[in-house]
C-alpha cells in the first residue's frame, strides 16, 4: 500500500511533464533533449524526496502516544478492574447468604 502511495505521484507527474509526443516534432539536438530530461530527472527525485520526507513526518506523528492516551489506557485498566472486582464481590456475596 505505502509503496503504491509512493509511485502513484510519481507515475501522475512523469505523466504531466512528458511533452507530447508526435512524429511530426523530430528531435533535433540530443545533447540538449538529454540535458532536459535530466533536469526534469532531478526536479523530480526532489519533489519525492520532499514527499518522502512528509510522509515518515506524518507517520512519526502517529505513532507517538500523547497524554490522552496514556490516561486512556490507565483508565481502562482501572474501569476493567474495577468491573472484576464488583463481580467477585458478588459472587462473595451470594456465598456468604
Amino acid at each position: 500500500m505505502t509503496d503504491l502511495r509512493l509511485l502513484l505521484p510519481l507515475m501522475v507527474m512523469l505523466f504531466c511533464l512528458a511533452g507530447p509526443l508526435s512524429a511530426a516534432d523530430p528531435i533535433v539536438d540530443a545533447g540538449a533533449r538529454i540535458a532536459q530530461l535530466e533536469q526534469q530527472n532531478e526536479h523530480l527525485h526532489q519533489q519525492l524526496r520532499e514527499a518522502r520526507r512528509a510522509l515518515a513526518l506524518e507517520r512519526n506523528k502517529e505513532q507517538k502516544a500523547g497524554w490522552p492516551q496514556v490516561f486512556g489506557g490507565l483508565g481502562l485498566i482501572f474501569g476493567l478492574s474495577g468491573v472484576a472486582m464488583m463481580i467477585d464481590a458478588r459472587k462473595r456475596a451470594r456465598r456468604d447468604v
